[in-house]
């Protein structure tokens, strides 16, 4: 018998059955009354995962896409943008907005450690031309497997009446974790399918507030497929200025029916923060250390130091060959030194103990020295005591 296999890597993540056959509906027209509805159905379920009133627009993308959509309609050759940095993937912006030649003035932090409300406060003060058009910024990190206090920075921003736009990457975070986009004051949040949302990768979200509308007007850098107001455009038609992905959006409809309807945001979110926490906890029950600095860990993937003496190569075997349990390396710098369990989407309490007992057992079998069934006691406390759930 085939024994499913538990893809706990930071993303792509695990599939709903439900979503699965989803995708596998006969194509409709994209010109006609069909896809009018289900395109006017899924914007309005993306504004209230978004939380937001703001136009959201949709692409054929990945992730990194939606990160340049927002470089080419913002900006202008020589404009200047702050990068917050701590990794690979908040590091992706500032290079995709140098290639276009923006000027980029990077926080850089430690891959681990997170950047700070203060942080961005002393380069905008600096700033007094108010040269900085943008500040970009993580929501989540999965090098490192920490999440930023995006509201704590948001509300800086704003009392510093400094004129730049907020840009946040919330492509591992969006429909996870809480992300207030209007209440918070973000003028431009990024995600895409293949997270949070438990779908396929190739299509990308992206919300527009009126001031990153007026910057669009303004922006001179070329732009033809991430035109956001060509898409706008002719989404008011319910239509793509191209071919949109049709079986994506099958899928996603699925998925904001499970998220929205059935579930609801906030439980997801507290789904998250309970199943992150869990993960956490069993791994400091088995002795490991985690890598993310203390107070800013991510609850849709953890950053967990390899044992002194175990090679990642061979955990990840052990993992995947004997147990069906797929985790993520580290990237970089990091390679060989940490390896990464991604706990986000489709995920509840029991999956934990098997994942997280897998990894007990796959240590155990590499040498390294564990009490057996520490990992599902520390989960399964967790779980207890954050639901209220215990039976007397």
């Amino acid at each position: 018998m085939n024994s499913r296999q538990y893809l706990q890597i930071p993303g792509p993540t695990n599939i709903p059955d439900r979503i699965l056959r989803s995708l596998s509906q006969p194509l409709i027209n994209h010109r006609g009354p069909e896809f009018e509805q289900l395109l006017a159905e899924n914007t309005q379920g993306l504004k209230k995962v978004f939380r937001t009133a703001n136009d959201v627009l949709m692409f054929p993308s990945s992730g990194s896409g939606m990160l340049e959509s927002a470089v080419v309609n913002l900006f202008s050759p020589g404009d200047t943008v702050l990068v917050g940095s701590v990794g690979v993937f908040s590091e992706r912006i500032a290079v995709i907005a140098e290639s276009h030649q923006l000027k980029v003035i990077r926080i850089k932090k430690e891959w681990g450690q997170a950047v700070k409300a203060d942080d961005v406060r002393e380069v905008l003060e600096g700033d007094r031309e108010k040269k900085i058009k943008a500040v970009c910024l993580p929501h989540n990190e999965t090098t490192s497997g920490i999440t930023l206090d995006i509201e704590g920075i948001a509300r800086m921003i704003k009392k510093t009446g400094h004129p730049a736009v907020t840009v946040v990457d919330a492509i591992s975070s969006l429909a996870c974790v809480p992300l207030e986009t209007d209440l918070w004051g973000i003028d431009i949040v990024v995600s895409a399918s293949q997270k949070g949302f438990m779908l396929p990768p190739g299509l990308g979200f992206v919300s527009v507030s009126p001031k990153a509308w007026e910057l669009r007007e303004r922006s001179t850098l070329p732009k033809w497929y991430w035109d956001y107001k060509a898409v706008k455009e002719k989404n008011k038609a319910h239509q793509f200025p191209y071919t949109p992905p049709t079986t994506l959006f099958f899928g996603l409809k699925e998925s904001l029916t499970i998220l929205l309807n059935e579930e609801g945001i906030e439980n997801v979110w507290r789904r998250h923060a309970v199943i992150g926490t869990a993960v956490r906890n069993a791994a400091l029950a088995m002795g490991l250390s985690l890598f993310a600095e203390k107070g800013y860990e991510s609850d849709t993937v953890t950053a967990i130091t390899m044992p002194e003496g175990i090679a990642y190569k061979a955990l990840a075997e052990v993992l995947r060959d004997r147990y069906h349990v797929i985790i993520g390396g580290g990237l970089q710098k990091l390679q060989g030194k940490i390896f990464r369990i991604g706990h986000i989407g489709a995920l509840h309490i029991p999956e934990v103990f098997a994942i997280m007992g897998a990894v007990e057992m796959a240590l155990v079998q590499c040498g390294y020295k564990v009490r057996l069934g520490s990992a599902a006691q520390a989960a399964a406390e967790t779980y207890l005591r954050m639901t209220s759930a215990a039976v007397g």
